[in-house]
């Protein structure tokens, strides 16, 4: 079947010229509406899906990546000035950073040891050690990023020449400034752990000598051995505030049992013995002795008979003696000698005291008293609901026996405690409403800006979109009901005609038609003056009939 383009065409004109007005202007409006929402729809349905893949990137980094992207020709965005890249599709994100940290990629803005992966000739000392310096900086840098709460790190290191003299050598210093992340903060072990890191990678460099600052200028890593208190100990200082806090907690947590939250206040001074010595004591038991060593001596001595070289010499004496020898008993010697030593008993203790001994508490204890339904209210009482009812004296002793067994009260210390009741002030809640006021207008506001819109959209749809499109859908009444138009005389002469023709294709051509002249000749004179008071129903049944029944 061929197809005529220009016939075709002819007909869609002919037939846009017989529409009314309404419809030949709101039928354009209509096909160019309904393909621009098809052009918009297809395309925000055909958009490609991107996800991060880099965010907070340093220029260098972003050109890089950007690069390398390019050549696998991987579908990417740039954002946030450049420093944020997505990609597409999101499956590939996790393999494109692997691929990019093989390469060393992103490297923060700095610079490592990879400075000698390509050797470069004819660099003097100097230079080698500038550069040896700067890869330390972007290894310590690339290191403390790691770190969570961190988001961007600068390192400095002086690192002078060794002097020959003791005296003349300057010791290396290091200096580190932390971007952290919004609502993030570094714990005083993470400081510390910083400083021993920057320390730990050069060569005698002291955690004493490395600085480390937050984007606002605040020392971290200030030294606590001394404050402006006096010069006291800010580790000792913290150590009794957080005692104190302690006193603190337990009392009101305590008290608040019987109370309520919010009606004990509670106050606590410590004060406190840092200083540390030892005490060695030796003391003696004279009543216990103990024999610690014994020593016996014994002695016995006699008479001697003379001798010599036997002969006749030594027998020839005038000695009377010798025929006669002494009476042994007269002449004996003896002699005995006995030491006894004693031990006595001592003791010997050596005490070392610890810092921190706390030498007296003083607490303070203000409680508010009751609020009762009805019932004899006190003379300051404002409220006619609930009336106040001061603490009875027993319940205070109580609750004051209580706090000392809470804190450890020691008389012999001179600790005080002290308990009180006094009315608490009434919550200001104008406060409260003016916010709660602040609330409801910030939610006014935004209803005046959005809700007028979007009940001006609804209506436009309501009033003017869906009126319009049952207009072009469905036809008029006139349009339909154009059989009351059409007289009975016409229908019956169509059904004539209709079996004339019938009758005309079967009986030979000479029969004659058995129409009758004259009722045709009246019907087309009623028709014609009808068509004369109605023109414009003329006009829509002719239209009727050339559409073959369609208007």
């Amino acid at each position: 079947m061929k197809f005529d383009i220009a016939a075709i065409f002819e007909q869609v004109v002919s037939f846009y010229a017989r529409l009314p007005l309404a419809q030949k202007i709101a039928l354009p409006l209509l096909i160019f509406g309904s393909m621009g929402v098809v052009v918009f729809v297809s395309k925000w349905a055909t958009q490609p899906e991107y996800q991060v893949l880099f965010s907070n990137l340093e220029e260098s980094d972003a050109a890089g990546i950007v690069e390398r992207l390019k050549d696998q020709k991987i579908g990417y965005r740039l954002r946030g000035d450049g420093k944020t890249i997505d990609v597409t599709p999101p499956d590939l994100v996790h393999e494109i950073r692997l691929e990019m940290a093989s390469v060393g990629l992103p490297k923060g803005g700095n610079v490592g040891f990879e400075l000698w992966n390509e050797p470069k000739l004819g660099l003097s000392a100097f230079g080698e050690a500038m550069n040896f310096i700067r890869a330390v900086q972007g290894e310590l840098e690339r290191t403390i990023s790691s770190i969570q709460s961190v988001r961007s790190v600068r390192v400095h290191i002086t690192n002078p020449k060794r002097s020959v003299f003791v005296k003349r050598d300057v010791p290396p210093t290091a200096s580190v400034l932390l971007r952290l992340k919004a609502g993030s903060e570094l714990t005083p072990q993470q400081v510390k752990g910083i400083a021993n890191l920057v320390a730990g990678s050069v060569e005698r460099l002291t955690p004493e000598n490395v600085t480390i600052l937050d984007q606002d200028g605040n020392m971290l890593n200030e030294s606590k051995e001394k404050s402006d208190l006096s010069g006291a100990d800010l580790t000792q200082l913290e150590y009794r505030q957080a005692l104190e806090r302690e006193y603190v907690r337990r009392i009101e947590t305590m008290l608040s049992e019987i109370l309520g939250p919010g009606r004990s206040v509670a106050r606590v001074t410590a004060e406190m013995d840092f200083n540390r010595f030892e005490k060695e004591e030796e003391a003696y038991d004279p009543s216990g002795t103990v024999a610690r060593s014994e020593r016996t001596s014994r002695e016995s001595a006699g008479l001697t008979a003379d001798g010599g070289v036997p002969g006749v010499l030594s027998n020839l004496t005038n000695d009377p003696s010798i025929l006669a020898p002494p009476d042994s008993t007269e002449n004996a010697n003896t002699r005995t000698e006995t030491v006894r030593n004693y031990e006595v008993s001592r003791a010997v203790s050596r005490t070392v005291a610890a810092p921190g001994k706390i030498t007296k508490l003083s607490v303070a204890v203000l409680v508010d008293g009751q609020y009762v339904e009805g019932g004899a209210a006190a003379p300051d009482a404002e409220s006619a609901d609930k009336l106040y009812k001061p603490l009875s004296g027993e319940m205070l002793r109580k609750m004051e026996n209580l706090v000392k067994q809470a804190v450890g009260f020691d008389s012999t210390r001179g600790d005080v405690v002290t308990v009180e009741n006094i009315r608490f002030v009434e919550p200001d809640e104008s406060l409260v409403e003016a916010l709660e006021a602040a609330e409801a207008t910030d939610w006014m506001r935004w209803a005046i800006t959005y809700v007028p819109a979007v009940l001006f959209i609804l209506l436009f749809f309501m009033v003017m979109m869906k009126p319009l499109v049952r207009f072009l859908v469905t036809p008029s009444e006139s349009e339909v009901d154009l059989s009351r138009l059409l007289p009975a005389g016409i229908e019956e002469l169509e059904a004539e005609l209709e079996a004339e023709r019938a009758k005309a294709n079967i009986l030979p051509t000479k029969a004659e038609p058995s129409v009758n002249i004259e009722e045709l000749e009246q019907l087309l004179s009623e028709n014609s003056r009808m068509v004369k008071d109605n023109p414009q129903q003329a006009a829509l049944l002719i239209r009727y009939w050339l559409n073959d029944g369609r208007i």
